[in-house]
């Protein structure tokens, strides 16, 4: 009888390693979500860059120096525990406290099967790409970034709107030095604009919609068991909301990739069945995406989908290279 894939990943001793890069308050979290529910939180481990960060916020205050420039972290180490758990070990990690803005520890601690990693500079150094199995980049417009940040960094930690703002100006001359550029090595590049479709017709308070282009390096290895099908008759019978679909063949950065933008929402019986499919290899119950409502799927909600769609075949390509 053939494993489930969960099985296999816990018979195989190694770690995958999934890194999430992108600014501060750019949507990290929210898409890598999409993994953990897929997974399930027994096989996922998640933990943030902001672990590895050299200087306390005191420190970098004194120094002038901001968390996106590379001196202020600790890349080396965090390349050393990468390798470490990946071979399946336990490492003595740091944490830092947003909160008051020291780093504590270290502190024990084993990766479950698939560990995500979400950071400024995961693929900042040569040695921390070989560590990383799946390399995403979160890259949305710098209006929709700060609109996150400030609900974020206020909402979450006491933050005021003026010291958010503050420091989001005093950041971006790091981002575009430091962090944008990573996205040149990613496999997978999520840009996210603002919809450019009108709301939905007489709604009140609509939710914030998005217009998503997913960027995916083409890789040879295909899931055979999932394809994405779309049902143009439920499209055709169900689509209440103005949506749009495209898709292209591209260059970049020297890399053959494909391009899907989504813009605005789908209604959740055209992706109904390819979600099916990802969960039933795994086992799990759980929506995948994120729903702008109970019937419809947003544009960040696809990128959800189709990212863990591609992670499955990285995951079955690792596998079956351990396994053999």
């Amino acid at each position: 009888m053939t494993s489930s894939l969960p099985e296999r990943l816990r018979k195989s001793g190694r770690v995958f390693v999934v890194a999430v890069a992108g600014d501060s308050g750019s949507g990290k979290t929210t898409l890598s979500r999409g993994i953990r529910r897929l997974l399930g939180e027994d096989l996922v481990s998640t933990f943030s860059m902001d672990d590895y960060h050299s200087l306390d916020r005191e420190e970098r205050r004194v120094r002038k120096i901001t968390p996106l420039n590379p001196e202020a972290n600790r890349l080396d180490l965090l390349a050393e525990h990468l390798g470490s758990l990946r071979r399946g070990e336990e490492i003595n990690k740091p944490v830092y406290d947003h909160a008051g803005g020291k780093i504590r520890g270290p502190f024990p601690f084993r990766s479950a099967p698939v560990l995500i990693l979400e950071g400024l500079h995961p693929f900042y150094t040569e040695e921390l790409r070989r560590e990383i199995d799946f390399k995403i980049f979160v890259d949305p417009s710098r209006t929709i970034k700060r609109r996150w940040k400030i609900k974020r960094d206020c909402g979450d930690r006491d933050y005021r709107p003026e010291e958010v703002m503050k420091e989001i100006l005093v950041r971006e001359p790091d981002y575009k030095m430091y962090v944008d550029v990573q996205k040149i090595y990613a496999e997978a590049v999520v840009k996210i604009e603002d919809s450019r479709l009108p709301p939905p017709f007489m709604a009140k308070n609509p939710p914030e919609r998005y217009s998503v282009r997913l960027i995916q390096e083409v890789i040879e290895t295909q899931l055979s068991e999932v394809d994405l099908n779309i049902d143009l008759s439920a499209l055709f019978r169900l689509a209440e909301r103005e949506f749009s679909i495209a898709f292209q063949r591209d260059d970049y950065y020297g890399k053959r990739v494909s391009v899907m933008t989504i813009d605005g929402e789908l209604h959740r019986s055209m992706i109904e069945d390819l979600e099916d499919k990802l969960c039933s290899l795994t086992g799990s119950k759980s929506p995948i995406c994120d729903l702008s409502s109970k019937e419809h799927v947003s544009a960040i909600g696809m990128a959800q989908i189709l990212i863990c769609w591609r992670l499955l075949e990285k995951l079955q390509h690792h596998l079956a290279t351990i396994e053999n």
